[in-house]
């Protein structure tokens, strides 16, 4: 054994602290660790504070108050399309990039010699020939589509001529099918975005003007109305303040439980797919109303357990709390029938503001209390504003096993201010109401419907959206007996006589002659038809044709209008004459504000798969000419953004 404390005595064969402090210093450099001693202790992780928003007690714990929904802005598509069946108001020439791109696109689309057109005028011209014609016009097609619009939902699009193209007019044409993509047209050669959707169908132009005249409205613009289908849904994503993947589990579970999956519905609503996203598609059931079901959706509680106790809370703090009423309102509609007990005490609040936020949730979830105070509304028996009363009379729908409600809503259809006649009509239309008499009028691809609705107050409503409807509010409204009318500039002339001849030759004159001379062909036509208003306008629309040779003049929808609004502003008609709303440019300028659209990724591969192309494009990244349009990022490049799928035409 070897005797330290002696000066020469051999110590055994360690390492000393001196001799291992370089190694060390080397393995814990190697493995990222902090400078110092062999025993440092290893970095603690640097804590985190949670979000949590500045937001009232009452409405914390709802997936609005912990979440941010991505996607719920309307979504702009585009295309380039072809219009055809114009009156040689068409025409180029265009750009050689579109020429070129178009023609090798309708080639790819059947069109040309032994191809989809085996009749009609196009029938065996090639491509190049079809885009010369002056009866074809390349146009613009835009739309917008709700936020997590689902597979095959419909929506209205509008058609312009391309901008220094010589197509004066788009009266008469009909859309061949087009391609949609996400965000505005873009040039040819530039980046290509996700298609979203197809668009195709006849025009609707402005009704308040001649056809074939250049004033009284814009002819290179148009719409189809329900033209666009969706053909790949864009889900929305709910992303957490706090990632968890228990949180985001009970998301899934509380939104699955409000909207479980129905009919034709792909897969459950929503779908936590990491611990801060869940996506959520909008039900079917719920396509036509994507504004009420986002609402919902943040208002829906993440823990779902004892509803009746949030309810309690929400309806006691509405009364309390009249400037969270909105707030309240929606978070009382999200949980539904559990609700119902605990606003129904105050359908007969003293305080209109908290009295109309329960009443709308009692008629939002079907609760069969509210109807006399839905009614009270609805007749504005309080001096209500309109605005509230057409609400409230659109609500009467909503309880169809109130037979009550709908005769109050015949009868606020019947008479008084167009917004409340309006809003209850449809309300009638929700309900299926038989007083209701529907007509189908036209042929082919220009059909359209006309409801009959009883009526005190005779009034003519034209719908500009969604499905062409033409309500007549009035079962006997007749063209006034012995009024003369010329419409078009003397195109059209509509005489009603006072009585039917009885001494005539013809034993079936009918009371109302017309003469029209066809704006596209030059050609007379005479006729008579029936004063009824409703026959009057089956006879306008009417096409006669070999398996149908029933008389009429083959106008379009937007015709058809036209001619009632000039017939009405002539005393010829003696009722009200209104139109819906025009939403469709509003919200197309709304949708166009963005520079570019940005495309959401799906899944997490999606996520990387878009942040390699960013990568890939700011590497090689160019100036873009003076004046166009930002590229989507992410997109791919590409000539064509127009492919038309062109269907062999059907005869009448």
């Amino acid at each position: 054994m070897v005797d330290a404390s002696q000066p020469n005595a051999r110590r055994p064969l360690t390492l000393t602290a001196r001799a291992i402090a370089p190694a060390a210093l080397l393995l814990a450099a190697a493995a990222g660790m902090l400078p110092g001693c062999s025993d440092s202790a290893p970095a603690k992780p640097r804590a985190v504070d949670p979000i949590v928003r500045d937001i009232p007690a009452v409405l914390r714990g709802t997936i609005g108050s912990e979440t941010s929904l991505r996607g719920i802005e309307p979504i702009l598509v585009a295309g380039y399309g072809v219009v055809v069946g114009l009156n040689g108001t068409g025409g180029g020439p265009y750009p050689e990039a579109i020429a070129s791109t178009m023609e090798r696109e309708l080639s790819r689309g059947g069109i040309g010699r032994g191809g989809v057109l085996t009749e009609g005028p196009l029938a065996g011209k090639s491509p190049r020939q079809v885009l010369a014609d002056p009866n074809v016009a390349v146009v613009i097609v835009e739309g917008v589509v709700s936020a997590g619009a689902p597979k095959e939902a419909r929506f209205d699009v509008r058609v312009r001529s391309l901008p220094g193209s010589a197509a004066t007019s788009l009266e008469g044409g009909t859309l061949w099918t087009t391609e949609l993509r996400l965000g505005p047209v873009t040039p040819f050669g530039s980046m290509r975005t996700r298609k979203l959707g197809e668009a195709k169908g006849p025009l609707f132009i402005n009704p308040f003007s001649a056809p074939g005249s250049t004033d009284g409205g814009r002819k290179d613009l148009a719409r189809v109305l329900s033209g666009g289908v969706v053909t790949d849904a864009m889900p929305l994503e709910i992303t957490l303040d706090n990632p968890s993947h228990p949180r985001a589990a009970s998301i899934q579970m509380a939104i699955n439980s409000r909207f479980p999956a129905g009919p034709g519905d792909d897969g459950q609503t929503a779908r936590a797919r990491s611990a801060n996203a869940v996506t959520v598609r909008v039900p079917r059931a719920w396509v036509e109303k994507p504004g009420e079901f986002l609402k919902l959706l943040e208002n829906i509680r993440i823990d779902s357990a004892f509803p009746e106790e949030f309810a309690k809370r929400y309806a006691e703090e509405l009364s309390k709390q009249p400037v969270l009423a909105e707030e309240l309102h929606w978070c009382l509609r999200a949980i539904g029938k559990p609700a119902a007990p605990f606003v129904r005490g105050l359908y007969d609040s003293a305080e209109l503001i908290p009295r109309w936020a329960a009443v709308r949730v009692g008629a939002a979830i079907a609760d069969p209390a509210v109807s006399p105070h839905l009614i009270s509304i609805a007749k504005g028996e309080g001096g209500e504003p309109v605005s509230m009363r057409a609400e409230a009379a659109q609500m009467l729908g909503r309880i169809p096993a109130d037979a009550r409600l709908g005769l109050i809503a015949r009868e606020l259809a019947s008479k008084g201010q167009l917004e409340v006649r309006a809003a209850a009509y449809e309300a009638m239309a929700e309900r299926g109401d038989p007083s209701i008499q529907r007509i189908i009028a036209g042929t082919g691809n220009n059909r359209f419907a006309i409801d009959v609705v009883p009526a005190t107050e005779p009034l003519l409503y034209a719908i500009q959206s969604d499905r062409p409807r033409i309500v007549i509010f009035g079962n006997d409204l007749t063209l006034v007996p012995g009024s003369q009318s010329e419409v078009w500039n003397g195109r059209l002339l509509v005489a009603a006589d006072r009585a039917v001849d009885v001494n005539s030759s013809e034993p079936s004159r009918k009371p109302v002659r017309l003469m029209y001379r066809d704006w596209r062909s030059d050609r007379a036509t005479q006729g008579r038809a029936e004063a009824s208003v409703r026959d009057f306008i089956r006879f306008l629309a009417q096409k006669p044709t070999p398996e149908n040779p029933e008389p009429g003049l083959g106008l379009t929808y937007s015709e058809v209008v036209g001619v009632l609004y000039q017939l009405q502003n002539q005393r010829s008609i003696a009722a009200g004459f209104s139109t819906e709303e025009d939403r469709l440019a509003a919200s197309i300028t709304v949708a166009s504000t963005k520079n570019y659209v940005e495309p959401r990724p799906e899944s997490e591969a999606d996520r990387e798969r878009i942040e390699k192309e960013r990568d890939a494009m700011a590497k090689n990244q160019t100036v873009p000419a003076p004046g166009t349009p930002a590229a989507a990022p992410g997109s791919e490049p590409t000539e064509p953004r127009f492919v038309p799928i062109v269907p062999k035409p059907k005869k009448d």
